[in-house]
C-alpha cells in the first residue's frame, strides 16, 4: 500500500468516527427489542377486567338498595329497586277485575268491608309495582266516592295529602294511630301504619262521620 492510499483509508476512518454509531432499526433488534413495544393485546385484556370489576360493584350495589329498611336483622320492607345510577323499572299501575288477580299481582291480601260505603255502583282493584293494592268506589257518574289503598312502603305514608283540610287530627283507633284530615266534623281521610303495611281511606266526594270512619278502619286489614 502506497503513501496515497494510507492517507484516504485515514481519512475515512476519521469521517465514520465523527459521524457515530449506526443506528438500528427496530427490525434488525431481535425478538427481545420487539418485546420493549406496546403491548395493545395486555391493553385490551386489562380493560375487560375493568369492565367486569364495575360491572360486579353495581351489582353490590343494586343489591344494597334492595335491602332498604332491612338493618339489624328487620326484615327488608317492598321497595322498588335502583341500580347504583339511580336507575329502575318502570312503575305501571295494573288495573285487574277481581281481588284474586290483585292479590296476586300485589302479592299480598287486603280484607276490607263487602260494601264498605252505601250507593256505589262500581269499583276497581289495582295494583302498583308490588307496592300498593287498592280498590276505588264510583257512583254512577263514573266519579271516584271512595278508595282504600294498602301499601308496602317502608313505614311511610300510601300518599302524599297535599290538600290543605280544615282539621287534622291524630286519634288512637283500636292499636292504630291514625291521622285524620277533614272539616272539623267528617273525615276525608285517613292513614295509618300497622306493622310493614301502611293504610289509605279517602272519602273526598261524601266524607264520613268521625264513627262511620273509625268502625271502617278496624274492620281493615
Amino acid at each position: 500500500m502506497d503513501q496515497e492510499e494510507k492517507k484516504d483509508q485515514s481519512e475515512e476512518m476519521q469521517k465514520l468516527s465523527e459521524e457515530g454509531p449506526v443506528t438500528e432499526s427496530s427490525s434488525d433488534k431481535g425478538p427481545e427489542a420487539a418485546e420493549k413495544g406496546p403491548q395493545p393485546a395486555k391493553k385490551k385484556s386489562i380493560t375487560i377486567y375493568l369492565l367486569i370489576a364495575a360491572a360486579l360493584v353495581v351489582g353490590i350495589l343494586t343489591v344494597r338498595q334492595l335491602n332498604v329498611g332491612g338493618s339489624s336483622g328487620e326484615k327488608a320492607c317492598n321497595v322498588t329497586s335502583h341500580s347504583a345510577f339511580g336507575q329502575g323499572p318502570q312503575q305501571v299501575w295494573m288495573d285487574l277485575d277481581t281481588a284474586d288477580g290483585a292479590e296476586a299481582g300485589a302479592k299480598f291480601s287486603f280484607h276490607v268491608p263487602e260494601d264498605p260505603i252505601q250507593g256505589y255502583a262500581s269499583k276497581k282493584y289495582r295494583v302498583y309495582s308490588l307496592q300498593i293494592y287498592e280498590i276505588q268506589y264510583f257512583n254512577d257518574s263514573d266519579e271516584e266516592i271512595m278508595r282504600l289503598s294498602k301499601g308496602k312502603v317502608c313505614g311511610n305514608p300510601v300518599y302524599d295529602v297535599n290538600e290543605k283540610y280544615k282539621s287534622t287530627n291524630i286519634v288512637t283507633v283500636g292499636d292504630h294511630e291514625v291521622t285524620e284530615y277533614g272539616d272539623g266534623t267528617d273525615v276525608s281521610i285517613a292513614e295509618w301504619v300497622s306493622g310493614e303495611y301502611s293504610y289509605f281511606i279517602a272519602a273526598w266526594k261524601e266524607p264520613l262521620t268521625r264513627e262511620a270512619m273509625e268502625k271502617l278502619i278496624l274492620q281493615v286489614e
